[in-house]
């Protein structure tokens, strides 16, 4: 499977659920249920250059949410809501969203997979596409949402993948 020989198929270990709710008390969120429970429980990241075992290169540990952020983090940019939903198509993403030079056309989102090439998968945490996960696209329509219905189905959807013994996950 593509990425494997970056993460080897291994998990960091799970954050503590203190951890967590300190994350998000610091950020202002809720991260979607199914996520939360997936670090405090199976695994946070993992020994690869981009994290633990998961789509593409692997899953980014938690700390490394705002990978796909193009600036700084501030402090309300988790809480911020998406402005990208599935179905909706933009003339011309990202500057329709984020028309300034420091606006962010990634709030409400954090960073789960990078796919290479400076393509990442994106989990969104807040906004109508909540528990979502789609990419850091920048073709003009936008990001493109996965057909899973949440984090933990995109997850499964991959292992499926590797256990049917494809070279590589869309």
């Amino acid at each position: 499977m593509f990425g494997a020989s970056a993460h080897r198929f291994e998990l960091g270990s799970p954050l503590t659920d203190d951890e967590v709710t300190a994350f998000e008390r610091e950020h202002g969120v809720s991260l979607p249920e199914d996520y939360r429970g997936f670090i405090t429980t199976i695994g946070n990241g993992g020994p690869g250059r981009w994290g633990g075992a998961g789509p593409y290169y692997g899953l980014h540990p938690l700390h490394d949410w705002a990978t796909s952020l193009w600036g700084m983090p501030e402090p309300n940019t988790l809480a911020t809501p998406f402005p990208a939903e599935p179905g909706r198509v933009f003339s011309d993403w990202p500057s329709e969203v984020a028309p300034g030079d420091d606006d962010e056309p990634y709030c409400g989102t954090l960073a789960l997979s990078d796919q290479g090439c400076g393509y990442l998968s994106i989990l969104v945490v807040s906004g109508t596409a909540r528990g979502r996960v789609t990419d850091n696209s920048d073709v003009p329509a936008g990001p493109g949402f996965t057909s899973d219905a949440d984090f933990l189905s995109w997850y499964e959807r991959w292992l499926d993948a590797v256990l049917a013994g494809a070279t590589h996950f869309r």
